[in-house]
């Protein structure tokens, strides 16, 4: 059986090192290719900080050749431009062509750029290119304010407006409202004149937290100097400036957007039946829905929470995911038959700055530092599972 799998994010990877350990032990007949445009496996949660200083570059990815050595995974790097369900093949950008016995479909997620200007005039974070591209960004914003004169250029230089209060959002302004003590005294820069705004259209921040998490964040946020911005929907963004619903404007020398994301376009195109943001409909079996031999994971997937609702897009998910459908599918070499996937709601947490942090720990609120120390261990925890495999 030849398996290949679309992505090597937190669902894709986790498929594929499950699965070739299932080969190792089994001794199962199936070969995996494992196909990304990037040569590494980025660590998306900690890409705030890579965008801040907060860690160096490569803390926050690993290089995808060390992950998979010894472990007879075939690395596909390439652009995925089509899929072909009914020929069972993926063309890739260079024009090579990948077929499969059975296809996951692992890659993640977007910007949605879906206000006017947005994608032209603010900055994306949701790779780590983008991470990189942010902090040069900002650090030459800081060291231009060093020597300007004009108060209204130096006022518009020295702003950072972050449109989207989910969790890229909050992570961001509170490690930059830190960071940005050290960077003006590297830079110079006037500290009194950094203002960061925090701008979401809803009137609570991290949907998926609860009203609680929203209460304690805008709180802790504005403790840490953040303008947070409720119920302010961005209408217009242009060079410099965003617009609001209500005529407000809001002139800033960085333009940060993390509002909302959205699955692929291929995935449409490849005739998938998709949600309103273009993520994969799947059955209980992580199986697209008309289709026999392809499957749905991560961010890219619409997976059932069994509450009506659908799953949100968080890298805890999606790890789970990756783990139960590469047992199915070694399952599936041994003759076996397939269990639904069941998810189970471990929590999330949230960092707010290098110090702080909240989240939910199995249904049970966290904050402060047994929250941050949480975090931590889960990151230090994911790390190893990867390397050692």
């Amino acid at each position: 059986m030849q398996i290949v799998i679309l992505g090597a994010g937190y669902a894709g990877l986790r498929t594929a090192l499950d699965l070739a350990r299932f080969r190792r032990e089994q001794g199962l007949d199936i070969t995996i290719r494992l196909v990304d445009q990037h040569p590494y496996h980025q660590l998306i949660q900690l890409l705030h900080l890579t965008a801040t200083a907060g860690i160096a570059d490569q803390k926050s990815i690993y290089q995808l050749d060390h992950l998979l050595q010894g472990r007879d995974i075939e690395r596909v790097e390439g652009r995925v431009t089509a899929i072909h369900p009914l020929e069972r093949t993926v063309t890739l950008a260079d024009g090579r062509s990948l077929p499969y016995d059975r296809l996951v479909l692992a890659l993640g997620s977007e910007t949605a750029f879906n206000t006017p200007g947005a994608r032209e005039h603010a900055l994306p974070l949701h790779t780590f290119a983008h991470a990189v591209a942010l902090r040069k960004h900002i650090v030459a914003q800081f060291t231009k304010a060093a020597s300007l004169t004009d108060p209204t250029e130096l006022r518009i230089t020295m702003t950072t407006a972050i449109v989207g209060g989910g969790y890229t959002g909050c992570e961001l302004a509170g490690e930059l409202a830190v960071w940005a003590d050290d960077l003006c005294q590297q830079t110079g820069a006037p500290r009194k004149e950094v203002r960061i705004a925090l701008i979401e259209r809803e009137d609570h921040l991290l949907p998926h937290l609860g009203e609680w998490a929203s209460h304690e964040a805008v709180r802790r946020l504005e403790r840490l100097g953040v303008n947070v911005f409720l119920k302010t929907p961005v209408t217009q963004v242009e060079p410099q400036r965003l617009r609001f619903a209500d005529g407000r404007i809001l002139r800033a020398g960085t333009i940060v957007w993390g509002a909302g994301v959205r699955a692929p376009a291929l995935l449409a195109e490849a005739g998938f039946p998709t949600d309103r943001i273009g993520r994969v409909l799947v059955d209980r079996y992580l199986r697209v829905n008309g289709q026999a031999v392809v499957f749905a994971i991560g961010d890219c997937a619409a997976v059932s929470d069994g509450r009506g609702g659908i799953l949100p897009p968080a890298a805890s998910y999606a790890i789970r995911q990756g783990a139960h459908l590469a047992a199915e599918l070694a399952a599936e070499a041994r003759g076996e038959a397939p269990r639904p996937y069941e998810p189970v709601e471990l929590g999330e947490v949230v960092s707010l700055g290098p110090n702080d942090a909240i989240g939910s720990a199995l249904g049970v609120p966290v904050m402060g530092y047994p929250a941050l120390m949480l975090k931590r261990g889960i990151e230090e925890y994911y790390r190893a599972t990867i390397e050692s495999a």
